[in-house]
């Protein structure tokens, strides 16, 4: 199984781009995905009405498209608390995205722990975007939130897109729940996170996907043996999103 760890529909007024359903399922198909694991953007509609959007997505192609909420805890935290119960419970989405850039919120404020206690307390996991938008988005900010939710897995979105690359391994190091998903980073660092880390500690993702291609070329590129290949490219994911249990 090839899963996509980290695709878009939507629209983003914070980075300007706008990620179709169309496209998406057009480049799956072309690229031979299986599974994309979709989260909205923060723009004009409510995130209800996005996270609606991805589930009557993935009505439409079961199996194929499952959901994962992605909206600011800069609200109410019964609010927050209520839509992810939703989106998990009723949608049947497999995960929770803290932005802290696109969100602007510091995964150690008070506000940021809500994701964290929100993805524990619904037995999702949480992937949270690193690299671009320090000091909120660096990987340290993840230990002592990691080390509090000892058994959330936590995904770290671009696993530090390159520039906090290796504060992201250190990260790892400390923390076993910390996982990778490399989009964006150079095929070098990608070789290290695996040789160092492991297989079962990486999963692909291609944030938009027209970047796909290039993401799973860095992993070909590695001659990486079947098994070994095939946890980077969906087992990971599969297991850590539960997705036998979910789809």
């Amino acid at each position: 199984m090839i899963v996509n760890a980290h695709a878009h529909i939507g629209e983003s007024r914070v980075f300007d781009h706008t990620f179709s359903e169309k496209e998406l399922i057009e480049g799956m198909d072309k690229y031979g995905i299986d599974v994309s694991i979709v989260q909205p953007l923060i723009g004009p509609k409510s995130y209800q009405e996005y996270h609606d959007d991805i589930a009557d997505v993935a009505v439409r192609y079961p199996g194929r498209i499952v959901g994962m909420t992605a909206f600011s805890p800069h609200i109410d935290r019964d609010d927050y608390f209520a839509e992810v119960e939703r989106c998990v419970k009723e949608l049947g989405f497999v995960g929770v995205k803290l932005h802290p850039f696109e969100m602007a919120v510091d995964p150690l404020s008070a506000d940021g722990r809500v994701a964290f206690e929100a993805a524990s307390a619904f037995g999702v996991p949480l992937m949270v975007h690193t690299g671009v938008g320090s000091p909120f988005a660096g990987p340290a900010k993840l230990v002592p939130r990691a080390r509090e939710f000892p058994h959330l897995p936590i995904i770290m979105a671009h696993a530090g897109l390159i520039v906090y690359t290796h504060e992201a391994m250190v990260a790892a190091e400390l923390c076993q729940n910390l996982y990778f998903e490399p989009s964006w980073c150079s095929y070098y660092l990608v070789h290290e996170m695996i040789k160092k880390f492991g297989y079962e500690r990486v999963m692909i993702g291609g944030d938009h996907i027209l970047n796909y291609p290039l993401e799973k070329l860095k992993i070909d590129l590695l001659e990486l043996d079947d098994k070994d290949k095939a946890y980077v490219l969906g087992e990971t994911a599969r297991k850590v999103f539960k997705l036998d249990e979910r789809m």
